[in-house]
C-alpha cells in the first residue's frame, strides 16, 4: 500500500458525512451468521452490516501509543476541536488511526476514491457530533469479492494491534456515491430554470440518508412540489435562507417608514460609490463590499443602508457579490444641523475621497451640536469634519 500522511480535523471529518444521530438499533443481532453471499450479520443504526473485522487481540500498544500522542496535542488541550471529553478523545483516536488506514484499503481494493464511488459510499461519524459511535462507515451497494479483499487486507493490521475491529463497519448502502452526484446534477438542472435572476440556491445531496438538500430564496410552494413531482424516487429537504427575492418588476428597495430621524443610527454602512448597475458599500456595520444591483441608479452615496446579500461573496479588496435586497435607513439629522449625516458622508466622500477613502472605511459618525461640525471617525485613526 502506498503510504500517506492524513491531517485531520474533527471540523473537517464533519463535512465528509454527516451527523450521526440514532443509536444502536434495538434490533441489533450480535449473529454470527455466515458472510459468504454477504448476508446481514447484524444492523447497526438501522444499517445492514455485512462482514465485520475480528478483534483478534486484546492488547494493542501500538494504537495505544498513537492514541496518547492525539491527547497529548496541545490544540486538543487547549479545546481548539471542542471541549475535552472521552467522546472527543475516542473520535480524535478513530480518525487519525482508523480511518487512513480504511480508505487507504479501500481505495487500493477498488482503484482509488472515483472507483469506489461508483460502488458505494463512505463516512465518518462522531461521538461528539451525535453519533452513538466513533467509526468509519463502509456502504457497499452490490457487495462483491473486492469486499473480501477489504477485509483481507485490513485483518492483519488488526492483529498487529495497530488498529481496532470495532470502528470499522461494512453495511450495504441503499445507493452510491456516483448516483448521488447524479441526482444532484439532474435537480440542478431544473434549478436553474427556475431561478430567477437575483435568486441563489445551495444544493447537496446527503451521503448517509440520500436526501437532496436545498438551500433557496426564490422557490415558490408550487415550484417546490413541482419539483417532487419530478423526482418521484427522491426525498427533499427545502430551506428557505433569508427573505425571497423580489417579483420581476418589483423594487429590491426598502425604504423607512421615517425617512429622517433626529436619533443616531448605528446600523448599515454607508454607500460610498454608485456606477451602473452596482453600489460600493463600507463602513458602520458593514463589509467593503462592491455589490452588483440592478437598481443602483435610485440610490445616492452617503446613505445608510443595510444590504441582504444573495450567492457567494468572493474575497478581494472590496469584496464582490450581488445585492437581492437594499434597505435604506433613516437619515440621522440633529435639530440644529444645517446638513443630514448622509449629505455630510457624501460632502465628506466627495471633497476627500483620494485623500480618506481609497483604502479606508468609516467607523463611525457623531455630530457636534457646539461647534456645528459632523465627524468622521476613519479606520485609520484619522478623522475627517465637515461643517453643518
Amino acid at each position: 500500500m502506498k503510504k500517506r500522511i492524513f491531517f485531520v480535523l474533527i471540523g473537517a471529518a464533519f463535512l465528509i458525512g454527516g451527523c450521526g444521530t440514532a443509536g444502536l438499533d434495538s434490533t441489533e443481532q450480535n449473529s454470527s451468521a455466515n458472510q459468504e453471499g454477504w448476508q446481514t450479520v447484524k444492523k447497526v443504526d438501522g444499517r445492514e452490516i455485512i462482514a465485520e473485522l475480528e478483534q483478534s487481540v486484546k492488547d494493542f500498544p501500538l494504537r495505544e501509543k498513537a492514541v496518547a500522542e492525539q491527547i497529548d496535542n496541545p490544540d486538543y488541550k487547549a479545546g481548539f476541536f471542542g471541549e475535552p471529553s472521552k467522546e472527543l478523545e475516542e473520535d480524535m483516536a478513530v480518525q487519525a488511526i482508523e480511518v487512513p488506514i480504511a480508505i487507504e484499503v479501500v481505495e487500493e481494493v477498488y482503484g482509488g476514491n472515483e472507483g469506489f464511488e461508483k460502488e458505494g459510499v463512505l463516512f465518518i461519524e462522531n461521538q461528539a457530533d451525535g453519533a452513538a459511535q466513533s467509526g468509519i462507515w463502509i456502504g457497499v451497494k452490490d457487495p462483491d469479492e473486492r469486499v473480501q479483499q477489504v477485509i483481507d487486507l485490513l485483518q492483519p493490521i488488526v492483529d498487529e494491534g495497530k488498529i481496532l475491529a470495532k470502528p470499522i463497519y461494512i453495511f450495504r448502502s441503499s445507493h452510491t456515491q456516483h448516483e448521488l452526484y447524479t441526482m444532484q446534477d439532474e435537480v440542478a438542472e431544473v434549478l436553474k430554470e427556475m431561478k430567477q435572476e437575483r435568486g441563489s440556491f445551495a444544493l447537496s445531496v446527503n451521503t448517509i440518508t440520500g436526501v437532496v438538500e436545498i438551500g433557496h430564496d426564490f422557490l415558490k410552494p408550487e415550484q417546490q412540489k413541482e419539483l417532487e413531482e419530478q423526482f418521484l424516487d427522491y426525498t427533499f429537504h427545502f430551506k428557505q435562507e433569508g427573505n425571497i427575492v423580489a417579483e420581476p418588476g418589483e423594487s429590491a428597495i426598502i425604504k423607512p417608514n421615517q425617512i429622517m430621524t433626529e436619533t443616531p443610527v448605528k446600523d448599515g454602512g454607508f454607500i460610498m460609490g454608485v456606477s451602473e448597475g452596482s453600489i460600493f458599500v463600507s463602513g458602520g456595520t458593514e463589509g467593503a463590499t462592491n455589490y452588483s444591483f440592478p437598481e443602483a441608479d435610485l440610490l445616492t452615496v452617503g446613505q445608510r443602508v443595510k444590504v441582504e446579500a444573495t450567492g457567494g461573496i468572493a474575497e478581494s479588496y472590496p469584496a464582490q457579490g450581488t445585492a437581492k435586497f437594499v434597505e435604506i435607513l433613516p437619515d440621522y439629522k440633529p435639530a440644529d444641523a444645517t446638513l443630514s449625516e448622509s449629505q455630510a458622508v457624501a460632502k465628506a466622500i466627495k471633497e476627500k475621497k483620494k485623500e480618506f477613502f481609497n483604502f479606508n472605511v468609516i467607523t463611525e459618525v457623531q455630530y457636534d451640536g457646539n461647534r456645528k461640525v459632523w465627524i468622521l471617525e476613519i479606520s485609520d485613526d484619522s478623522r475627517v469634519e465637515v461643517e453643518g
